[in-house]
């Protein structure tokens, strides 16, 4: 089931783990990963959704039991690509290091990854490290992106749209 999360009505949506009735928020989170269902195991999330008189909001975190099938799913169905690949686009490369370092350094595309991440993450997603598996939204800007880090036991998932 598809739900209006923007129906610009100047009402946020909300939704966490520790909310009292979680349903909702299951599959608001299999929505946002672009799964049919939700995956087993304990999600942990924290999704706000906002829009109205100054456009989108949207301020996501997603940390879920992972396996290769999850990944493969979650990743085609975002269209993300590794820091590596993102690389061998210059256009995109420069949209993307814009948003990992604010202009500010000259550093290889993984470091400054895995440092936003870990700047942004919530508490209760896993620390990214540089051997993690870290991907991004296809075109990802400061505006509006997606980043995916974990192995093949966790998947996590920010996400921010501004618009």
């Amino acid at each position: 089931m598809t739900r209006d999360l923007h129906p610009y009505d100047n009402v946020e949506r909300r939704y966490r783990h520790g909310d009292g009735t979680r349903s909702e928020g299951y599959e608001v989170v299999a929505e946002v990963l672009g799964l049919p269902e939700p995956p087993p195991g304990e999600l942990l999330f924290d999704l706000s959704f906002f829009s109205g008189g100054i456009g989108v909001l949207d301020r996501l975190a997603i940390s879920v039991p992972a396996d290769p099938a999850l990944w493969s799913s979650v990743v085609t169905s975002l269209r993300c690509r590794t820091p590596e690949e993102a690389s061998a686009e210059e256009s995109w490369l420069e949209q993307l290091m814009w948003l990992l370092t604010a202009g500010k350094e000259e550093t290889p595309v993984r470091h400054a990854a895995v440092g936003f991440i870990n700047r942004e993450r919530r508490e209760f997603q896993t620390e990214c490290m540089a051997t993690n598996r870290i991907l991004f939204g296809y075109e990802s800007d400061v505006n509006d992106w997606v980043a995916l880090w974990g192995d093949d036991s966790r998947l996590n998932y920010l996400g921010y749209s501004q618009g």
